[in-house]
């Protein structure tokens, strides 16, 4: 067991705000008090804390494979929790980027030895080449949790 005593709680769902405790059981958040006392539990102060619902970061450039030098997955998941994220969505902009199968499952596969959920886009088109559609079916069988589409270069006629 685990408590957390004296955090600001926050709830958007139940719209619950108030300083208060929190025992949770595994997993489960079993009870939310003003005082909750449970000899047996471990115990975190949160004072001037906030305890609230894992949050989802939908836009993160993780850069694997290929651009590691910036970050890669390990380190973006761990940035990621630090933050009281949960869940991210990667951008596709790797090198190569993610799609076709293979790259994605490899990501995906990083992806699975971390603690924070991390879910990624895939590409519209092949390589952002604006061209070659990728195989949508697949990638999306696959894992793709969704299509990334980016405008590289355009023309402005002047007036």
């Amino acid at each position: 067991m685990l408590l957390i005593k004296n955090g600001r709680v926050v709830d958007p769902q139940s719209g619950f705000d108030q300083v208060a405790d929190v025992l949770v059981d595994g997993k489960k958040v079993v009870k939310i008090a003003d005082s909750i006392e449970e000899a047996s539990a471990e115990v975190i102060d949160a004072t001037g804390l906030v305890v609230a619902p894992g949050l989802v970061d939908i836009h993160v450039h993780f850069r694997e494979p290929g651009q590691t030098h910036k970050e890669d997955i390990h380190t973006g998941a761990l940035a990621a929790a630090a933050g009281g994220f949960t869940s991210v969505v990667m951008m596709a902009n790797t090198t190569p980027t993610i799609s076709d199968v293979k790259t994605l499952k490899e990501v995906l596969a990083s992806a699975s030895k971390e603690k924070v959920h991390v879910y990624t886009n895939a590409t519209v088109t092949k390589n952002f080449d604006g061209q070659n559609l990728t195989d949508f079916k697949a990638l999306l069988e696959n894992g793709a949790l969704s299509f990334l589409m980016m405008v590289f270069r355009f023309k402005v006629q002047k007036f």
